[in-house]
């Protein structure tokens, strides 16, 4: 009950904030960039192994690129 409470006062704050940017497309990004986070937080505590190898395969390939430039 806490958590889910302490989420939904995150989000409150979160979609002031959106409103308060200067522009609506700067708080329609953030909300978007937000709900991203939380959903691979989310996928984290769902499935811990498929997200880890998930973020481990997205890093590697991070790394590869940079090293080619």
């Amino acid at each position: 009950m806490f958590l889910t409470l302490l989420a939904c006062t995150f989000f409150l704050f979160a979609v002031i904030a959106a409103f308060k940017m200067e522009s609506p497309l700067k708080g329609v990004l953030f909300i978007l960039a937000l709900i991203g986070v939380c959903g691979v937080l989310y996928l984290f505590i769902l499935f811990p192994g498929f997200s880890g190898l998930a973020v481990s395969i997205v890093l590697a390939a991070f790394i590869l690129r940079q090293s080619k430039k």
